[in-house]
């Protein structure tokens, strides 16, 4: 059976910023610690996961298609920081050294490219989806070949359909249904006032889907005050369901599932890039590195050079090996 990566570049970028130093700089000043970060990662993901090809989706800057429908979608969230902002084109050179494919969509985010990817390979036996993102949105892709990858300060989670049911109560197909009932904080989506998640939980597990909630509800088979609120927050609830459901048939013109071989990678290109970012550990991690998952060496990442201390990332992230 053959396994295909799938990576959230936009969280791999933002993940690797805040997880390792922001001192870090090349020889002209020019910080490089998300660069420095995301090759860190990416080894690590090779010889931990041994995909056999390897696919990346990433966010662009344009207005997307929910923040269209929603003017306060994800409007909490801070502006880009301008250390990160600068390290955008070296991350995505980086990613072209490696070989790997990375698609993007008009009015779509990277979450919804990732669906798109998987849902071709679903319920293909001879291959196994693996989806790396932070994103709670990605566990709706979960299926019998399709699990997500949950970044960990520690050890990477598998998320499974079973490991999902066991911690939350609710199926990968619930979980959009589970959002339109309490909400997405994250991505500033509310959900029907006074259910939360305990109480999402306990009605989809009753009575199923928001149509079948909501026809209970019409029936009068639910009562009291959790009648009342669902009553007032049925618009709510299915535009939220709405928002929170993932696109999965982008067109992602020129995909080809052989260009993303993991060993199809630009060897001189990748020593250019870690060359200018002056890291000898990533240039000898380079050279122990084979592309074969049968082959791959890993490299100790345990030395701290002196005077930089590693720092944890703000949402729990991995800390500074070496440099």
């Amino acid at each position: 059976m053959k396994k295909i990566l799938l990576i959230d570049v936009s969280h791999l970028f933002f993940r690797a910023f805040y997880a390792f130093p922001r001192g870090l700089t090349d020889k002209n000043g020019r910080p490089i610690n998300a660069v420095f970060g995301v090759a860190q990662m990416l080894f690590t993901l090779f010889e931990n996961e041994k995909p056999d090809y390897i696919f990346g989706g990433k966010d662009l800057k344009e207005k997307t298609k929910r923040a269209e429908l929603h003017s306060d979608y994800k409007a909490h969230r801070p502006a880009l920081d301008p250390e990160l902002a600068e390290q955008i084109p070296r991350v995505h050179d980086l990613f072209q050294a490696f070989g790997i494919p990375v698609f993007c969509e008009e009015g779509y985010e990277a979450d919804d490219i990732l669906a798109s990817m998987a849902e071709r390979m679903r319920g293909k036996r001879e291959y196994e989806v693996e989806v790396y993102t932070g994103d709670q949105d990605a566990l709706q892709l979960i299926d019998q070949n399709v699990w997500v990858l949950k970044p960990d300060p520690k050890e990477n989670l598998r998320v499974t359909r079973e490991s999902l049911f066991a911690k939350k109560q609710i199926f990968p197909e619930e979980i959009v249904d589970f959002k339109g009932l309490s909400g997405d904080p994250s991505d500033n989506l509310k959900g029907v006032e006074g259910i939360g998640e305990k109480g999402a939980v306990s009605l989809i597990r009753q009575y199923g889907k928001l149509e079948s909630i909501f026809t209970a509800l019409d029936e009068g088979a639910i009562t009291g005050a959790i009648a009342k609120r669902l009553d007032a927050g049925r618009e709510i609830a299915f535009f939220t369901r709405e928002m929170a459901t993932l696109h999965r048939n982008l067109a992602l013109s020129n995909f080809d599932l052989e260009k993303g071989l993991l060993h199809d990678f630009n060897r001189d290109h990748l020593q250019t890039v870690f060359q200018e970012i002056g890291s000898q550990t990533l240039l000898k991690r380079m050279e122990f590195w084979s592309p074969s998952p049968s082959t791959i060496s890993p490299v100790s990442s345990s030395f701290i050079p002196p005077a930089v201390k590693p720092e944890k990332e703000e949402k729990g992230g991995e800390q500074m090996a070496m440099f």
